[in-house]
């Protein structure tokens, strides 16, 4: 079996598409590298792409990358010191490894998928935003997902009453029907306080050059990699479907509509 994150940092830093435009649904890229796996399942590397990883919460795009009349099922992707991998399986038959290094390929996500993923993801920060309204201060998260079947935010604080849920639920779709602009912006390190706000975790942050920001209009700031919609009126109705209690943490289930 090849070792994929060894085989991976031999390659230049992918450049990210999605994070500029999320909206973007297809792209051209070059091959730079193709690893087998085995059989029709293989490892590529582009110079670019518009597939998000798994990781900041989120599930990876799927989707297919055409090379000339050669299509590949994008399974999964991954992230590797900026070095993004798309694991992929052969419609039909297998790669001539050779061949496509350095040709252009056609890359094309699943919309459905990465809109709902969107949707999910942009709800996960107005939550944020209704239960430190709730609980009277920032509360700091410990985990999340925000993709189907299940969404959720994972809290570091004591589990809310019945009463408290119904309200962060409202709280939240009232910010939902309100319209807010959902904007990104990339600030250095010492400019970091001067654009965030209302952030959990902040104390956990990991070292960086850049941040990107995801900030929803006089809601929050909070520093994210994820893809998100434009504005809070495209998330739909957030509906929380239950409250999981752990070890002094709490999991806030959800879903959009």
């Amino acid at each position: 079996m090849p070792d994929v994150r060894v085989w991976a940092k031999n390659f230049p830093k992918t450049l990210k598409l999605y994070l500029d435009d999320p909206y973007l649904k297809s792209c051209i890229a070059k091959v730079l590298g193709i690893l087998r796996e085995k059989g029709s399942r293989y490892y590529i590397i582009l110079d670019r792409t518009i597939f998000h990883p798994k990781g900041g919460g989120q599930p990876s795009d799927v989707g297919t990358i055409k090379i000339d009349e050669v299509i590949l099922n994008v399974k999964k992707v991954l992230d590797v010191n900026d070095v993004i991998t798309h694991y992929v399986k052969v419609k039909d038959g297998n790669l001539i490894v050779d061949k496509f290094i350095g040709n252009t390929v056609y890359c094309e996500i699943d919309w459905n998928q990465r809109y709902k993923v969107m949707r999910l993801h942009t709800a996960g920060h107005i939550l944020d935003y209704a239960v430190q309204k709730v609980y009277g201060s920032i509360v700091n998260t410990l985990d999340a997902f925000h993709g189907p079947p299940e969404a959720y935010v994972g809290y570091e604080a004591e589990p809310p009453s019945s009463n408290m849920v119904n309200e962060i639920e409202r709280i939240a779709n009232e910010i939902v029907r309100k319209g807010k602009n959902v904007s990104h912006v990339y600030v250095t390190k010492d400019k970091l306080r001067d654009v965030i706000f209302n952030a959990p975790n902040i104390s956990r942050l990991p070292e960086s050059r850049i941040y990107r920001v995801i900030i929803i209009e006089g809601v929050n700031g909070i520093p994210c990699t994820g893809t998100h919609v434009r504005n809070t009126k495209e998330v739909g109705n957030i509906e929380i479907t239950k409250v999981e209690a752990l070890n002094r943490m709490f999991r806030l289930y959800y879903k959009v509509k």
